[in-house]
């Protein structure tokens, strides 16, 4: 049996020297043979092919001998071709098929004279021209058979697997053995009779049996992959296309769920079958030839010359800042600090990789709590939107796979395992908001732990063992279990949503939004609304076309000056902005910036507070200063990160931190989901059971229990419920019935 993952080449060979097949068929197996133009011969394009690699590629071909196995293709740009000869260029687009084979023919033969007698790679043709990319809702007939480039994300893998590509077929009764090319990745072809032409024995297939001789076959690797058109290709409202697309030889088991490539390929067809028989109706799919990562971060948003000089003018301006908070959301009033948070979130710190392999995040995560209609939703609506590769999904309508990543069986697949990416996977470098993050499943929510600290997605399933990546920020809101957050209570805010203290300690921000009446200000908002409101087009005149889009002018780049908001950034030109900074500006903290960190970090620790538990800061909250002050100088376009940008971060930190627990800030209260006042009372309980048991023989009396309470200022009903929840945690045990009180 001959695998072709590393030596093809050997299988190619053996198949020309055993079975007799002409290399012709080697590429366009079981297809209709293309006319090749006059002046392009098909027994002229492998000298053509040798020409070029001699001219351009040689010394690529000598690194490729250099480096196999481990690399077994060269790279060819389409880009090149096209200055070597621009009619031979456009031949490949036209009749890719023929190509590929006299390409692969002349670089093995290339490396044969060069000495190199064991290797059969293959070349891959690599940057097609802009007239060549399509999306996957673009593709028609026109293109198959045509070579193109598809832009798009990797939402669905099977495992690598063995197809056979010729079948050697072995005729029971004389024993004589036949090839038959596998054109259909679906279906296997078998002989219809023993060829007496071939030296067999003449038999149909019903007056005979054959058998398949596997070691004899050629065996290809290969891989499904389900490609899905990027969100921002997408029209609003409706549903992403996808296509399945084939992957061969060394190009199988590259690609995981979530990656962003360009996928350069043949499109092919298959009929689409219903009560067994073919319908005229035809299924596209993709061989793909070459893949190329999109290695840049955001290499999708294109940022002209112009518009670089205009944003690098932009960060040089002293109140950047300033205008980047009023384009968040304008039509949202107020909650300018919240806003700035915001905009720091959209710039994150830098990811650091460590010399022991462990790695520190740079994204930052921001929780919203809120009372119903503060705008929350708004917020993460927006956010989603003005993000490169931003995603908002909402907790009731999202599940744990849907969130990260979910193992399913594809029946377009052959029934195989396959893995298909969620939303934070598809956010990766970008932004993922999630609206009502409360009203998730339990388990579903126990997914996020390691996708928001680790940033990765370990999946163990049906066999499938993988890890993707989720390197993106989380903006997520929730609202309080009561319907409103209740100031005067035993209960942490914190607590008072539906989510485990450990998750919501590893947001970095935690905004506490409560709806108070306040007059003045609650006039303001309500002019604000309305006036917000009056401004904006009926959707059914813009749908009918009798009045503009304001969405499509409010897109237009540039800085536009408003009554209400001053300066404001459009969409377009805060997607590159960020686009821009996230790829060229990686700042380091200096060394005043990192001092004033650290002494601030040093000097809350001190704050012990009233309790001896409490614990004022933890070295979690410490690198999030250091992701915000990061942040701070990637939104100026700056390498360093000073100490004004330190004390950004630092006063944005106290602010949060004192709106939602006071002066007295309790990150053990976080924790806990527990105020310190209620574990203090809880500790002299246990301690008065403790003490009055010992002194009885193990055995504590009830009301011997709330006496020594009251005298603790802990009045009798607080105090049965603390024991009684002892009971339930197990902590105590009643060792002489209902009056008496034991340590567990």
């Amino acid at each position: 049996m001959l695998f072709c993952s590393g030596n093809e080449g050997v299988a190619i060979v053996q198949r020309y020297a055993h079975k007799q097949l002409t290399p012709q068929n080697e590429s366009s197996v079981g297809q209709e043979r293309p006319e090749v133009p006059k002046m392009l011969q098909e027994f002229d394009l492998p000298a053509r092919w040798t020409s070029l690699i001699q001219d351009h590629f040689a010394e690529a071909v000598h690194n490729l001998a250099q480096m196999w196995p481990d690399e077994q293709s060269l790279e060819v740009s389409y880009r090149v071709i096209e200055g070597f000869d621009h009619e031979f260029a456009h031949d490949i687009v036209e009749h890719p098929e023929l190509h590929f084979h006299a390409s692969n023919q002349a670089l093995r033969q290339f490396l044969l004279d060069a000495g190199h007698s064991n290797m059969y790679p293959f070349v891959r043709i690599v940057h097609l021209p802009s007239d060549q990319i399509r999306t996957v809702s673009q593709l028609r007939a026109d293109d198959i058979s045509h070579m193109l480039a598809i832009d798009a994300v990797a939402t669905k893998i099977t495992g690598v697997r063995p197809r056979i590509y010729a079948a050697t077929f072995e005729c029971v009764g004389c024993g004589h053995t036949m090839v038959i090319n596998q054109p259909n990745e679906q279906e296997l072809i078998e002989p219809i009779e023993c060829q007496q032409i071939d030296g067999g024995c003449g038999r149909a297939k019903r007056q005979t049996r054959f058998e398949l001789k596997q070691q004899d076959s050629i065996l290809i690797n290969s891989q499904f992959v389900e490609l899905q058109e990027l969100p921002e290709q997408m029209k609003g409202g409706i549903q992403p296309e996808r296509i399945l697309c084939i992957v061969e030889h060394d190009l199988a088991g590259k690609l995981n769920p979530g990656d962003r490539v360009k996928a350069n390929g043949v499109l092919f067809i298959r009929s689409q079958r219903k009560g067994g028989k073919d319908t005229p109706v035809f299924d596209i799919f993709l061989r793909i030839h070459s893949l190329e990562r999109q290695n840049i971060p955001l290499e999708e948003i294109v940022i002209t010359e112009d518009e670089e000089l205009e944003i690098k003018e932009l960060s040089r301006r002293s109140d950047i800042y300033d205008v980047f908070t009023n384009s968040i959301a304008p039509s949202i009033f107020g909650m300018t600090e919240v806003k700035r948070s915001l905009m720091l979130q959209l710039f994150g710190g830098v990811a650091r990789l460590n010399t022991d392999g462990t790695r520190n995040r740079g994204d930052l995560h921001i929780l919203l709590m809120g009372d119903p209609g503060v705008a929350k939703s708004q917020l993460l609506n927006y956010m989603a939107d003005i993000s490169p590769r931003g995603r908002f999904t909402s907790g009731q309508s999202a599940s744990a796979a849907g969130l990260t990543a979910a193992a399913v069986q594809d029946a377009a697949a052959d029934g195989r395992w396959t893995l298909e990416a969620g939303a934070l996977v598809l956010a990766d470098l970008g932004l993922a908001a999630i609206d009502e993050f409360d009203k998730m499943n339990e388990g579903d929510r126990s997914s996020m732990h390691e996708a928001m600290e680790q940033q990765k997605i370990s999946i163990s399933k049906a066999g499938i063992n993988a890890s993707l990546r989720t390197r993106c920020a989380v903006l997520a809101a929730a609202n309080p279990k009561s319907g409103r957050f209740e100031p005067v209570s035993e209960t942490p805010f914190t607590a008072q949503i539906n989510l485990a203290p450990p998750l919501v300690s590893r947001f970095d921000i935690i905004w506490l939004l409560t709806d108070d009446p306040e007059m003045e200000k609650d006039a303001k908002i309500a002019k604000h609304i309305i006036d917000n409101r009056l401004l904006g087009v009926s959707e059914l005149l813009v749908n009918e076309g009798s009045a503009p889009d304001p969405t499509k002018t409010s897109a237009e780049s540039g800085v536009k000056k408003t009554k209400e908001h001053g300066e404001v950034l459009s969409r377009d030109l805060i997607r590159k902005y960020i686009a821009y900074a996230k790829r060229s500006i990686h700042p380091s903290l200096e060394s005043a910036a990192r001092d004033k960190i650290v002494n601030f970090y040093v000097e809350t620790r001190k704050q012990i507070g009233d309790f001896s538990d409490t614990v004022a800061i933890t070295a979690r909250s410490l690198e999030a200063l250091a992701r915000l002050a990061e942040a701070s100088a990637r939104i100026r376009l700056s390498q360093v990160a000073t100490t004004d940008d330190a004390d950004r971060a630092i006063r944005i930190t106290k602010l949060w931190r004192m709106e939602l627990m006071g002066g007295n800030y309790d990150e053990t209260a976080l924790h806990t989901g527990q105020k310190g006042s209620a574990r203090n009372r809880q500790r002299i309980m246990l301690d008065i059971v403790s003490t009055l048991a010992v002194a009885n023989g193990g055995v504590a009396q009830h009301n011997d229990v709330l006496n020594e309470a009251e005298r603790h200022k802990i009045d009798r009903g607080a105090a049965e419920d603390i024991l009684d929840k002892f009971h339930q945690d197990g902590k105590l045990y009643r060792p002489g019935g209902y009056d008496t009180h034991g340590m567990a």
